[in-house]
């Protein structure tokens, strides 16, 4: 997000897996996603989540939140961040060059070519960012006027930094937007807004606005302005986590020779009506150690198949003691007994980066007994 151009534009906003929300901008009507697979998007105006369950007690105090890491990078401006739905990578655009991070440590990962003219010897600026819903993907875009990009929308795959497609010619994209499967891409470009098949490549759709029929989602310039000391200055770029939990914050302080990126994160405290809620602790499964803490959650507890019912949220966050934390949760399970799931495992740092699971917890929501539906308990429901 551009700060400078969210008041002038509006706000677009979608996240996790579940039911999508967003805000509209002039012009451009609203984004659609029925429930799916939820994710967060930037969309070179904001990047935000919706409610998840560190969301359950209220609106997050920013004011209070603790800077947990901060970075340097190259260049003179930070054009658009963008935060995997997991909260485990960020893009980040910085004069016409795209990188991915690792986050927490916000070590680089990959640094993509961006967008670049064959009229012109510089890279493009970037006018969106926005990850697949499973985070494996990043979709970009480019917009400059009187200059035609070589494609206006890429592809990328995260896990190796390859340009997959380069999509949309030379038209010049303002937007980007992952269908709630993640098979298509919806991008306005040119004179309409336009949904890509990755598939094939292939425009299937064109409409004068992104599909309607969202809600508002919590608002990173909102979160940004709450912030406790240090800012120095405003921000170039802003990026809000899934869970609504942690804020990317880029900008270049004046005492700053380069830009910074700050992440920010908030105490998530203890959910409504969970404040004495215990984990029934599990026996740990045979895994090895891992790169990637919510990955292997996913893949150990995560939604397997995808169901319109079924939502699956996932958070991350840095302890303390140094250890890694996900809550993982599944919501409305197509079960006649459970009607959610909590997950919260533990990872302690071990060797090379990786990260070995130590402590695996599970309470349940039942749909009858042994207490009332929205409490979580350890006991068997009935």
């Amino acid at each position: 997000m551009r700060p400078d151009r969210l008041r002038q534009l509006g706000r677009f906003v979608i996240a996790g897996r579940g039911p999508a929300i967003l805000r509209p901008w002039p012009g451009y009507g609203m984004h659609s996603r029925m429930a799916g697979w939820r994710h967060a998007l930037n969309l070179g105006l904001m990047a935000g989540a919706l409610h998840g369950p560190a969301m359950a007690s209220g609106a997050p105090d920013w004011a209070s939140a603790e800077l947990q890491h901060e970075f340097e990078l190259e260049g003179e401006s930070v054009e658009q961040l963008a935060l995997s739905p997991d909260g485990t990578r960020m893009a980040i655009a910085v004069n016409g060059g795209l990188e991915v991070r690792m986050v927490p440590f916000g070590e680089s990962r990959h640094r993509l070519e961006g967008h670049l003219s064959p009229e012109i010897d510089r890279p493009l600026p970037i006018t969106g960012l926005a990850f697949s819903p499973d985070g494996e993907r990043l979709a970009s875009t480019s917009w400059n006027p009187g200059v035609a990009a070589d494609a206006s929308l890429k592809l990328w795959e995260t896990n190796t930094g390859e340009l997959l497609q380069a999509l949309a010619g030379g038209q010049g994209c303002r937007e980007v937007a992952f269908s709630a499967d993640g098979a298509s891409v919806w991008a306005a470009c040119g004179a309409d807004v336009q949904r890509y098949v990755l598939e094939t490549g292939l425009v299937v759709e064109r409409a004068e606005s992104f599909p309607a029929e969202l809600q508002h989602g919590p608002d990173a310039e909102t979160a940004a302005d709450a912030l406790p000391m240090p800012r120095q200055g405003p921000a170039q770029a802003l990026a809000l986590s899934q869970d609504g939990m942690r804020l990317a914050w880029a900008g270049k302080p004046p005492t700053f020779p380069v830009p910074v990126v700050r992440l920010w994160q908030v105490d998530e405290g203890a959910p409504a009506g969970e404040a004495n809620a215990n984990y029934h602790l599990l026996e740990l499964p045979e895994v090895d150690a891992t790169p990637d803490p919510v990955a292997q959650a996913r893949d150990l507890y995560g939604l397997k198949e995808f169901n319109p019912v079924t939502s699956e949220t996932v958070s991350q966050r840095m302890l303390d003691s140094g250890e890694i934390e996900v809550n993982l949760r599944l919501d409305n399970l197509k079960d006649d007994s459970v009607r959610a799931l909590r997950y919260q495992l533990h990872f302690t740092s071990g060797s090379d980066g990786r990260w070995l699971l130590t402590q695996l917890g599970r309470q349940q929501q039942c749909r009858r007994g042994p207490v009332e539906p929205d409490e979580w308990t350890t006991e068997l429901c009935h």
